[in-house]
């Protein structure tokens, strides 16, 4: 009986060791993937969730990353440089041999970049055209916006665009590849359209516009790249020169046609200008000629090549040569005056003009002998009227005169031989700025 309950209870424990071996850990394999940021666009990183139960072992294997395989738990991040569709596989296991699976796949976009790049069809003066590229990466779409232009949007990858106005335009570009989206914004600056125009200046001598006459062509115009100049009776008739000089030798009436063009078009501007008959006389009126304390605020010496009053301060190598004649007013009480020789200012209170030239003057007529009165000056209109008059140098001619002769005619020719006449018709008292006003009439040529 003891015996009995001894082999029962041995049976017991047995069925009972028996069903417990038998009861093994089942393996549930989960995990989780995380794209960093949400860029789907290569490169891609790809963070890794184990959320498995009852696995002790695990196998990773992670088809295209740059790392393929693991044994860890929780294996580092995953880093995919291409684009394409994926598998991640787990493999989870544990010691009752029980074992787990699941596998996810993930799909790798194209490297996006946004980029904008274009070429300009001809140079930046509008109309500017730019021929937009694609360098752009991993677009699906694209969507373009031109600020000021025309068009003003467009869908296609490698459109055109048109600007008209100048300044500063903005182009937008938006790309997508239907989950990710880029924006990048430049700018084109446009010139401003082509203008065309011209003028000329003349010399001094040249005031008159008698022929024969220099024409210093002036081009006005703007973002050109070339010129064109025609002018038929000038010298030359045609140049290509952006700024020419042309010599009219003729009176008449001349059109002056001038083209400018550049990679865009062409403009052109005509002008007239009136070539007199050459009368061989320049005329001045109302120069002021300063006294002795004026000479470097109002002037003393006078250039009819340059027609104008040249201060002492302003003589130059190049401009004593074209000096015909000075004045020396002793005071502002005008009780000594003298009009000199370039050449010999420097007996008065003046410094020597160096390259200067000699000029005959007759200050005195009243001594040396009259051969021109105010009213005889005053109807002289062509240089071949001082013909007649012969000037010869001497003491009477070149002596001072007070301002008892009002107006006064004073007679002078220069080395070059030209002849002229400067009648004084005014004197002005202004203490130290004191001067005389005086018109003046010379030959152009001898």
């Amino acid at each position: 009986m003891k015996y009995g309950r001894l082999l029962f209870g041995a049976l017991i424990f047995l069925a009972v060791f028996s069903c417990a071996k038998e009861e093994t850990i089942p393996v549930a394999a989960d995990f989780e993937i995380k794209v960093v940021n949400d860029d789907y666009s290569a490169p891609v990183q790809v963070e890794i969730t184990n959320k498995t139960t009852g696995a002790d072992t695990f196998q990773w294997t992670f088809e295209g990353a740059t790392k393929t395989s693991s044994s860890e738990q929780n294996p580092e991040t995953r880093l995919y440089l291409n684009k394409g569709v994926f598998k991640i596989s787990l493999t989870a296991s544990n010691k009752d041999g029980s074992t787990g699976t699941k596998t996810i796949e993930i799909q790798i976009d194209a490297a996006m970049r946004v980029d904008i790049q274009w070429e300009m069809l001809g140079s930046d003066i509008s109309p500017v055209t730019l021929q937009m590229l694609n360098t752009s990466l991993g677009a699906t779409s694209w969507q373009w916006e031109f600020e000021g232009g025309e068009p003003a949007t467009s869908t296609d990858p490698v459109p055109q665009a048109r600007f008209s106005n100048a300044g500063e335009h903005a182009v937008k570009l938006t790309i997508t590849n239907g989950r990710e989206t880029y924006s990048d914004t430049k700018t084109v600056t446009v010139q401003p359209a082509m203008t065309a125009d011209f003028n000329w200046l003349v010399d001094a001598i040249d005031n008159d516009y008698q022929a024969p006459v220099t024409l210093h062509l002036q081009n006005l115009s703007t973002n050109a790249f070339s010129y064109q100049w025609t002018v038929q009776g000038a010298t030359p008739a045609a140049s290509a020169e952006e700024n020419p000089d042309i010599v009219f030798q003729n009176t008449g009436n001349y059109t002056i046609i001038f083209t400018a063009t550049n990679d865009k078009e062409s403009k052109t501007v005509e002008k007239q200008v009136l070539i007199n008959e050459d009368k061989n006389l320049l005329t001045f009126n109302d120069i002021q000629l300063g006294i002795n304390t004026a000479q470097r605020t109002v002037g003393c010496y006078f250039s009819s090549v340059l027609a104008k009053v040249i201060k002492s301060n302003e003589v130059t190598l190049e401009n004593a040569p074209l000096i015909d004649f000075a004045y020396f007013g002793l005071n502002d009480n005008f009780t000594f005056n003298q009009f000199l020789s370039p050449d010999e200012v420097q007996t008065t209170a003046f410094t020597t003009i160096e390259g200067a030239i000699h000029t005959i003057i007759v200050n005195s007529q009243e001594i040396a002998g009259m051969q021109m009165t105010a009213a005889q000056f005053d109807v002289i209109d062509n240089g071949n009227d001082f013909n007649n008059i012969t000037l010869t140098e001497s003491d009477a001619g070149k002596s001072p005169f007070d301002n008892t002769i009002l107006p006064r005619v004073i007679l002078l020719q220069t080395a070059d031989g030209r002849k002229g006449a400067v009648k004084i018709t005014a004197f002005i008292s202004a203490e130290k700025a004191s001067y005389i006003v005086a018109d003046v009439k010379m030959q152009k040529t001898p």
